[in-house]
């Protein structure tokens, strides 16, 4: 199911998206939808793997979750790019690719809180101070 939406872009934001429409023979409207789907994961669909899996783990599966980190060379480049945004710009095709590790970091983030709540619930580990 869709829902048609109406929203302000800004006109930079809307010829990136044409530019990036033609380079890989999709429309204006499929590359929106296919950033916004890379971007912002369904917090329904993330939410269903963390309750109904998490809670099935095992206790070392769960450690190992409450411990997740990004892998070295994707948490690397995400700085590098973060780094680079911050003093010179980034292209294109780098906004891009720090909008998907920005998305990867985000549902690493989520995934690793879910496994620390279900460590804490089970006495694995201690609550965090607040």
């Amino acid at each position: 199911m869709t829902v048609r939406i109406t929203i302000n872009v800004p006109e930079g934001l809307v010829e990136s998206a044409q530019q990036l429409g033609a380079a890989t023979a999709r429309n204006l409207s499929e590359v929106l939808v296919d950033t916004l789907e890379i971007i912002l994961p369904t917090f329904n669909n993330l939410s269903e793997i963390t309750d109904s899996e998490i809670s099935q783990l095992a206790n070392e599966d769960v450690i190992e979750l409450a411990n997740l980190k990004m892998e070295a060379g994707q948490n690397q480049r995400l700085g590098e790019l973060q780094a680079k945004g911050k003093t010179m710009g980034l292209t294109e095709s780098e906004r891009y690719e720090l909008l998907i590790l920005l998305s990867i970091y985000q549902i690493g983030q989520f995934r690793k809180s879910a496994g620390l709540a279900e460590a804490v619930r089970r006495g694995l580990r201690t609550p965090l101070s607040p």
